[in-house]
């Protein structure tokens, strides 16, 4: 009984993190380009002679996005929001100095003019807009282009890069939306958008979340369920155990 009681324990533990992950997935529905991540579970070791083992709980084996799935993408009208229509991230450089990478494009400009993130975090390679610029395209290419003063002829400034990796679903996940490069994800392909399996971008507009309410309602109230049950397994467990000890007394 007492492993059942461990067995138990476990499950509680597991469906937290199932709960505390849909709640976190519910919680940005809103957010430009967030990926939904999924708990994978993985079963314990098992004890006991050949052919009576008997499991002795589960665990968390995995938490991460699956298949990085397009999310929908919302016409905004801004001229510095940009889409990635398909496969790539965005790379922007973190105050430290260190890479990181995105979807989201609603950028900005900072004080010096470089297109950052909403975090602040600088668009690379970087890309520096003129104070007197009257309009600024970015195109499907990722080329960005201005028109200074009074000038008809639209002048490059920069093209934005995108990020592809191998294994995508290995990136780490960070705050502010962001994801670190690790051994699992491999490193980096570089290139400009529309070009080597890199998605073109599209100007005035923003990926939304790729949360399905409907989805993660389900597996919320799944694992709401299945933490009741195993709560109810132990103060069943806790009975059994009390009743063995009035019987030995």
């Amino acid at each position: 009984m007492l492993s059942g009681l461990s067995s138990a324990a476990s499950a509680l533990n597991a469906f937290q993190t199932s709960l505390d992950n849909s709640a976190n997935n519910l919680a940005n529905i809103n957010t430009t380009g967030f990926k939904r991540s999924v708990v994978g579970f993985e079963d314990l070791r098992y004890a006991g002679p050949t052919n009576l083992q008997v499991g002795t709980g589960v665990k968390v084996g995995s938490i991460s996005p699956r298949g990085f799935a397009q999310g929908p993408i919302e016409t905004t009208g801004r001229n510095l929001d940009v889409a990635i229509n398909g496969p790539g991230l965005l790379i922007v450089q973190q105050a430290n100095g260190t890479l990181r990478y995105t979807r989201d494009g609603s950028l900005q400009t900072d004080s010096t003019g470089r297109l950052v993130t909403s975090a602040g975090n600088i668009v690379q390679p970087p890309i520096t807009i003129p104070p007197n610029a009257s309009s600024i395209t970015i195109g499907a290419d990722g080329t960005v282009s201005v028109i200074v003063n009074q000038a008809t002829t639209p002048k490059v400034v920069g093209q934005i890069q995108l990020a592809r990796f191998v294994n995508q679903e290995g990136l780490l996940s960070e705050p502010g939306n962001l994801y670190s490069e690790t051994i699992a994800s491999g490193p980096p392909t570089v290139g400009a958008p529309g070009t080597n399996g890199l998605a073109p971008l599209q100007q005035g507009s923003l990926e939304q979340s790729n949360v399905d309410v409907t989805q993660e309602l389900t597996k919320l109230v799944s694992a709401q369920k299945n933490y009741a049950a195993n709560a109810k397994s132990i103060v069943t467990q806790n009975q059994l155990i009390a009743s063995t000890l009035g019987l030995i007394q």
